[in-house]
């Protein structure tokens, strides 16, 4: 079928340049630290599965491989060091990890790159095809061994990603199960990284140890007071200062810099810190997780998980947890203009506000049907309120 009438196959340009260049294949693998696989025996059979797509005499040019979630990006990949993949005594090459391996594809030491299935890649769909992207930029294309070899690239395509998907989705499901597992962490009290200023992250020994892949415990954990008793006298006097004397971040920061023995810090501190300090419930004795989001930014109070009952000792009491917040929330409204009030109160009532006229000494804004005029320049709070408590017969 669709042959020329003759033999061509003495003309020059008859065989594409692809089919007379050797192949240079390279293996790709990857297993999770997030599933009950062993490493050993699920690296060694995706090798045994790709193996089907070398060609008769043909073996791999090299071995790419990881032991990590695929659900990290690519500039979060490859996180484990040598002695640690030495430890798991995998009895195969390792040229290094996907990262290495495109390495490798930039510098034209591979034709192609064969894999068990594409969620070895990664379980996130934007990853993967990106790397696949990228990869046939450079004239290499990414063969898995699941799916159809030859017949219509339609046909493959559906398999390649409907794996991307399925695999997509199952990262989901797995954040959805870590995040319940640590909500769960947080509702019984345990400690989640770092200990904040004050405390100390001690292992509980009641709690049970459940090991990771590469063999090191993962004890929970529990804070308890830091042996020095100034941080805890500091906490205190910090939130004594906003709830009380209503003290600005920049002045408590002055205030503690100007006494380091009665305020020890590692490091130094600053304004940030003091905020952070102010704003986290631990100090309450309560656990409390997902007050940050993945981008660092804070959740909702509402979304923060709190343990049922107190976790650890109490440094600030509630009630002036809770009161801290309030003055400061009062403090960031005070820092906006008059203006700026009036203007925020405007479109909350969903109001337009715009400049009506104006000369050298006053300004008339219409908001919704009313005018009003006020004095050039910084808008008194008294007018300011005035003028937000109006705004109920501006509609």
């Amino acid at each position: 079928m669709f042959a020329p009438p003759r033999d061509l196959s003495s003309l020059p340009g008859y065989e594409t340049k692809a089919s007379t260049v050797p192949q240079r294949t390279a293996f790709l693998g990857r297993c999770s630290t997030k599933d009950n696989q062993d490493p050993r025996s699920s690296i060694m059979g995706q090798a045994d599965e790709a193996r089907a797509l070398l060609d008769d005499g043909e073996d791999f040019v090299g071995y790419w491989w990881d032991v990590e979630s695929g659900m990290l990006d690519l500039d979060n990949r490859g996180q484990v060091t040598d002695a640690e993949y030495a430890a798991l005594g995998i009895p195969l090459p390792r040229d290094g990890g996907l990262k290495e391996l495109l390495d490798t594809a930039e510098r034209g030491g591979i034709t192609r790159v064969v894999c068990e299935r594409i969620s070895r890649v990664a379980r996130d769909t934007l990853v993967s095809l990106t790397v696949e992207a990228h990869l046939k930029k450079l004239g290499v294309p990414v063969e898995c061994a699941n799916e159809p070899q030859g017949g219509t690239e339609t046909g493959r395509l559906r398999v390649r990603r409907g794996g991307q998907m399925e695999a997509e989705i199952f990262r989901a499901e797995l954040m959805e199960m870590s995040m319940r597992g640590q909500r769960r962490h947080a509702a019984d009290g345990y400690q989640h990284g770092p200990p904040c200023y004050g405390y100390v992250a001690l292992v509980d020994p009641d709690a049970t140890v459940t090991p990771n892949r590469f063999g090191v415990a993962r004890p929970k954990k529990r804070l308890a007071l830091h042996p020095d008793r100034r941080k805890q006298d500091t906490i205190r006097e910090v939130f004594r200062l906003r709830v009380e004397e209503r003290w600005k971040n920049s002045d408590i920061r002055r205030l503690l810099e100007s006494a380091p023995s009665r305020h020890p810090v590692e490091v130094v501190w600053t304004d940030a810190r003091v905020k952070a300090m102010l704003r986290q419930p631990k100090y309450t004795g309560f656990q409390v997780y997902n007050k940050r989001s993945k981008t660092s930014q804070f959740n909702p109070i509402s979304e923060w998980v709190w343990s049922s009952e107190k976790a650890h000792p109490e440094i600030v009491p509630f009630d002036t947890w809770y009161e801290a917040q309030a003055v400061t929330a009062q403090m960031r409204t005070r820092e906006k203009t008059g203006l700026d009030r009036v203007r925020e109160a405007a479109h909350g009532a969903g109001l337009s506000m715009t400049v009506a006229r104006s000369n050298t000494s006053h300004v008339v804004y219409r908001i919704g049907r009313q005018e009003y005029v006020v004095p050039r320049g910084e808008l008194a709070d008294t007018v300011a309120d005035a003028i937000i408590d109006s705004l109920g017969g501006a509609v």
